[in-house]
């Protein structure tokens, strides 16, 4: 691959993460304010009830796809001709809307005897059936947008994803406060907000991609089915991981504990944002060049995303880990705090994640998929016993250790995989040596905040200003400016007509 093929590959996942990293952190800051909101007017049994809905709903509507948005999302990118792409679609569409409306009616009919049996408390059926209603819009609403990223568009899953599908739930339980209504009001809200996200999602299928085209669409249920069989099971596996601690801390314990404990599970997965935002960009475009075996630079975009992914999610970890009862007063509230210790298990897990960078859409997009679906059955067994051994004698915290260990093996398990098959690995100097700098640094900041101060709001924020001082100097003297960071700063001057002369001065001082 030439060199200027080699520049637009890396500004297109840059350009694409960084639209996506906006849309995300659009989405998390208005979904974390609806869902604070809704948690501290509900209180946690309330909080804990819809929280079930939505675990439910989210859980089926991902297993119902059985693969089809990523399935869509690899193999878009390798077709050109409109009758291929539009097959892809069509073929998709085919498969997971008639699973999903079968899904649904399964899980409204069985509402009462899930309530009953699994969580001991009958008040949480209504809103199970709510979230039933709505499993088939979540599901679309996946569907494109992993159709989108099959596109190689980032704006369009924003606006569905991260703008309207937030925006209209938070409006929806502003009204739900508003009125003073109660859990079911709440869980109508969040229905109601996949319907419209499914509709505008549906519009830009329309519009804009080859779905609705006047062309014999070529027939890819079986390639579809053939790629995305295994990720069938990976996505159920997934979903054990994700959430099989939160029935099983209803089933143990209370509705109430599963409110707090998806309080602490939300905040800790704010580590997981940077890895998403690139997540979605990379796998496409690694595909493409897994096309055309251009090893040198798979791992190179692979080795770059990993390195930022990681040096922007460290400061937020620290912040998460090593003051969570000051985080979770400041945001949910006091009744949530016997959950702090949680937190700061579940932050160390969720930060594997961005230790190693995006193994698991790298593996997606070289096409091993089977190897993917090992992985994640070993690592969800596990998250279940795990989980039956440590909830009924330590609760939440019990929940937090397994999920956090489950997590740490998933990410050691794709990373190998990942070696093994391609010979990539996410750790460079220019990544190993400012990390290691900065947990030394923070160490330090640490010992003298507590040693010497009472830890207040004003001393953390004051704390956590100079380590960001700190930690820019840090990554620039050992990191280092790398070529590809290079022609991301000339590519900004060129995009927005900034001039960044001084800027760019230091950056090939720090580079040469």
């Amino acid at each position: 691959m030439g060199e200027d093929s080699s520049t637009d590959r890396f500004r297109t996942v840059f350009k694409g993460a960084g639209v996506v990293f906006a849309g995300t952190i659009l989405e998390l800051g208005i979904s974390f304010v609806a869902q604070l909101l809704i948690a501290r007017y509900l209180g946690p049994t309330g909080f804990g009830a819809v929280s079930i809905g939505v675990t439910i709903m989210t859980a089926s509507s991902i297993i119902v796809l059985v693969g089809l948005d990523s399935g869509i999302g690899r193999f878009l990118p390798r077709y050109e001709d409109a009758a291929s792409r539009r097959g892809v679609l069509v073929s998709g569409f085919q498969i997971a809307v008639p699973l999903s409306l079968l899904a649904a009616s399964g899980i409204y009919l069985a509402a009462d005897p899930i309530a009953v049996r699994i969580f001991s408390d009958t008040s949480v059926a209504p809103v199970i059936r709510v979230f039933a209603v709505a499993l088939p819009f979540a599901a679309l609403v996946r569907l494109t947008v992993g159709s989108v990223q099959g596109m190689q568009r980032s704006l369009p899953k924003v606006v569905v994803q991260n703008v309207a599908l937030p925006t209209t739930r938070f409006l929806l339980i502003a009204g739900v406060l508003a009125l003073g209504l109660g859990a079911v009001a709440a869980a109508w809200a969040y229905g109601l907000a996949y319907v419209v996200a499914a509709t505008i999602g549906g519009y830009y299928l329309a519009r804009h991609t080859p779905l609705l085209d006047d062309v014999d669409p070529v027939p890819m249920r079986r390639e579809l089915l053939a790629f995305s069989a295994p990720l069938v099971v990976t996505a159920a596996m997934l979903q054990v991981l994700s959430h099989i601690d939160t029935f099983i801390v209803g089933y143990f314990a209370s509705t109430g504990d599963v409110g707090v404990y998806n309080v602490v599970y939300r905040l800790a997965q704010l580590l997981t944002v940077v890895l998403s935002a690139f997540g979605f960009i990379v796998m496409p475009t690694i595909s493409s060049l897994d096309a055309d075996d251009a090893t040198a630079e798979i791992r190179r975009t692979y080795q770059v995303a990993a390195k930022w992914i990681l040096l922007a999610t460290l400061p937020v970890f620290l912040v998460i880990a090593l003051f969570p009862e000051m985080v979770i007063k400041l945001t949910f509230g006091a009744e949530y705090v016997p959950g702090a210790a949680a937190l700061s298990v579940l932050a160390v897990g969720f930060f594997t994640h961005a230790i190693v960078g995006p193994n698991g859409n790298a593996l997606t997009s070289i096409g091993r998929t089977r190897l993917i679906m090992y992985d994640n059955v070993a690592v969800a067994m596990t998250n279940v016993a795990l989980n039956f051994a440590l909830v009924p004698g330590y609760g939440i915290f019990g929940a937090a250790v397994a999920t956090s260990i489950s997590y740490g093996l998933l990410n050691g398990l794709y990373t190998y995989q990942l070696y093994r098959e391609t010979g990539i690995q996410p750790f460079t100097r220019g990544m190993v040596r400012p990390f290691g700098v900065a947990l030394a640094l923070v160490g330090m900041i640490y010992w003298v905040t507590t040693t010497f101060f009472a830890v207040t709001l004003p001393l953390l924020v004051a704390m956590f200003g100079v380590f960001l001082g700190l930690y820019g100097v840090v990554i620039l003297r050992f990191g280092g400016i790398e070529d590809e960071e290079i022609m991301l700063l000339w590519s900004f001057e060129e995009r927005f007509g900034v001039d960044l002369g001084p800027l760019k001065q230091v950056a090939e001082k720090l580079h040469g």
